[in-house]
């Protein structure tokens, strides 16, 4: 969601026309669990009333919506994005809601947010799009940007065991970012790290750490693994599949009649497989077709 700057310098992967699918690719990915999982992020970070937010790589700006109304009319919400139609569509989506969330074109590697200005900093699901040397210069950014004391949450996807994982993970094949490197680069940069472990959806793991003040030693026992319950399947996810259930001895004896029973279990089973990895895995590679590099 973010790109450098200067011909030489590595290039990430920058959503421009896939703006519009964003939202939602997001819907159907989660199965409807996308709100769901922007409140276990805010959870995780553990924002509070009064607080300063920045999102970076905020696409749409659902997270930054969800952050704002945590943290109150007390608090500041900043969302930065590389991408300009990501910035349109998350100030629409702000004015829509009712919030006051501050958002900017920028690179995550050069935020545009004064020294130790910021209480949390939240990168979700946006890691894996930044080359190696990127990420490392976003570290110093958030270490930067972060009062001492200030928190940072990261979340990525875990590369799945055997080339297996969740739907939402399958669809970002083009990169991951392994929580024990995620660790070592907050590390790298001076933030010590507070909880890590799964987020519950997907193969999605999360790391929070903070800017220790000065002076400060650091602890000797190691992070909290925080173990978080399943994400909930909404309950629509249910009533479709006991209304399938339902209806298919109806439609049995139906197809029966006919003489088309095995062909019609036959083009029930491709429809499904297709429907949960094919179609799905297309309109995405179609997204990412129309991804630009900076």
């Amino acid at each position: 969601m973010t790109a450098t700057t200067g011909e030489t310098s590595p290039k990430s992967l920058v959503m421009h026309s896939a703006a519009r699918h964003y939202d939602l690719l997001a819907w159907v990915l989660t199965l409807g669990r996308d709100r769901a999982l922007r409140e276990r992020f805010v959870e995780i970070a553990g924002l509070a009333p009064g607080e300063t937010v920045l999102d970076v790589g905020c696409g749409t700006g659902a997270l930054a919506v969800v952050a704002a109304r945590r943290v109150g009319p007390t608090g500041r919400v900043h969302g930065v994005d590389a991408s300009p139609e990501m910035i349109a569509q998350a100030r629409a989506k702000a004015e829509k809601a009712g919030v006051d969330v501050a958002f900017d074109v920028a690179r995550a590697e050069s935020l545009p947010v004064a020294d130790a200005s910021v209480d949390v900093v939240l990168s979700t699901l946006m890691l894996h799009h930044l080359p190696a040397v990127v990420r490392e210069r976003f570290v110093g950014e958030i270490r930067r940007v972060l009062k001492p004391g200030g928190r940072v949450l990261a979340v990525d996807f875990e590369p799945p065991a055997q080339k297996r994982g969740g739907l939402i993970s399958r669809m970002h094949r083009h990169g991951h970012v392994p929580l024990r490197e995620i660790v070592a680069l907050l590390e790298r940069a001076g933030l010590r790290l507070d909880e890590q472990g799964a987020v519950r959806a997907s193969d999605l793991q999360f790391a929070l750490a903070h800017r220790p003040a000065p002076n400060v030693a650091a602890p000797s026992s190691p992070p909290t693994p925080r173990a978080l319950p399943p994400l909930p399947m909404p309950r629509w996810v249910w009533v479709a599949g006991i209304a399938i259930v339902l209806s298919m001895p109806v439609l049995l004896v139906r197809f029966a009649s006919a003489g088309i029973v095995l062909g019609a279990l036959s083009a029930v089973v491709v429809v499904a497989l297709l429907a949960h990895v094919g179609a799905v895995e297309g309109v995405h590679r179609l997204l990412v077709h129309h991804k630009r590099r900076r």
